[in-house]
């Protein structure tokens, strides 16, 4: 890979404001989201500059959630990046809680009695019902990692995507532990330019 690959999460959604889980479904953006996303825009396009590239030269791939498709196109009309249907990747999908999509903890312990603690004692394996695990995220998110690396190899690439397959694409990049990729952060204020095996956080102003 010679060029870099800038990494994104959504920005806020309602559902995050509510502490709900969202998996394969989706709330809009927030005002703050709204924000964050223009910010996160602005920064990348100014990160653009200052290395020589062209904002219409950079390759996009985003998740089709709705969530990050509002994300995108606020950030790359900030950031003058083209994009189009094509850009759309099933593979940075949010990992999915299963069942417990929509849910907030309270009332997945109401409908699941003890399973989120049993969760918190085994995050990388324990798999919610019908939902994936951190083993099952890590592979569809190889392949796409090793598809986006390939494509860095001609011009850099910007990858919209979310908290859980943002983290595991991080940590597949960095080659780190499991455990290690569990306790990353998954900022919606920032992203991540991953380049030459390591990870720079670009913090923007909405609360970064």
């Amino acid at each position: 890979m010679h060029h870099p690959i800038y990494l994104f999460r959504h920005g806020e959604t309602a559902w995050n404001a509510e502490r709900r889980a969202q998996g394969l479904l989706d709330s809009p953006l927030t005002d703050t989201g709204r924000a964050q996303a223009r910010a996160m825009g602005e920064r990348l396009a100014q990160e653009l500059r200052l290395a020589g590239y062209e904002p219409s030269g950079v390759i996009v791939r985003a998740s089709p959630l709705g969530r990050v498709r509002e994300t995108l196109a606020i950030a790359a009309a900030a950031a003058g990046l083209a994009h189009d249907d094509q850009c759309f990747d099933r593979r940075l999908r949010e990992m999915s809680w299963g069942e417990w999509d929509g849910l907030n903890g309270a009332e997945i312990e109401a409908g699941w009695p003890g399973a989120m603690a049993a969760r918190r004692l085994n995050r990388w394996h324990y798999q919610p019902p019908n939902g994936e695990n951190y083993t099952m995220a890590v592979e569809r998110a190889r392949p796409a990692l090793e598809d986006i690396a390939v494509l860095a190899a001609e011009r850099p690439v910007a990858v919209f995507a979310h908290g859980g397959i943002g983290r595991v694409l991080r940590g597949l990049f960095l080659r780190v532990p499991d455990v290690e990729i569990l306790d990353m952060d998954q900022p919606q204020d920032a992203f991540y330019r991953l380049h030459q095996g390591a990870a720079a956080r670009i913090g923007t102003q909405v609360g970064a």
